[in-house]
């Protein structure tokens, strides 16, 4: 029988305690989150999630890390730790998105991946004007951006040299 994997979410949209606690600050920093994901990994967590928002799903008026920029800066900071981002892909078009994604994953040795999710928050795209279609549309959507995506995780077939 194989171990439990455990997994912790990176506090992007800041911490929840502070909500039901007024004297905790609301605390959505690259800092505090950097300082959390270490910690997850020295007590032997496996995976971090990392949430995509554009704007915070409990308020808009809170902070919300942007969720590209983090995994990146995370990827640099651990050394055994799988970041996987959960994405909207209303907001990426897939060939921008896999080559952001292969740059991640190159730069975390290999442990970056991708949650995809079809939106859920209709209070977030309002916000930013993005476009929120029906349940059903979305789904169909995601399947053609999933296959968009596919082809563009391009891989050189071969190093490349130059001679001089």
């Amino acid at each position: 029988m194989s171990q439990p994997r455990y997994s912790i979410w990176a506090p992007v949209g800041g911490n929840f305690g502070p909500l039901n606690t007024p004297d905790e600050p609301i605390d959505a920093s690259y800092e505090r989150t950097r300082s959390l994901v270490l910690e997850a990994e020295r007590l032997g967590y496996v995976t971090t999630l990392v949430a995509q928002h554009l704007a915070n799903p409990r308020s808009l008026d809170l902070e919300q890390l942007e969720t590209w920029t983090a995994c990146a800066a995370l990827a640099e900071a651990t050394e055994s730790i799988e970041i996987i981002a959960a994405i909207k892909l209303l907001l990426f078009h897939p060939a921008v998105l896999a080559k952001m994604a292969l740059g991640i994953d190159a730069i975390s040795g290999g442990r970056f991946a991708i949650n995809l999710i079809s939106a859920w928050f209709r209070p977030e795209m309002e916000h930013t004007n993005i476009p929120f279609p029906p349940h059903d549309e979305r789904y169909r959507y995601s399947g053609e951006w999933l296959q968009v995506f596919q082809v563009h995780q391009f891989q050189p077939k071969k190093k490349l040299t130059c001679n001089t």
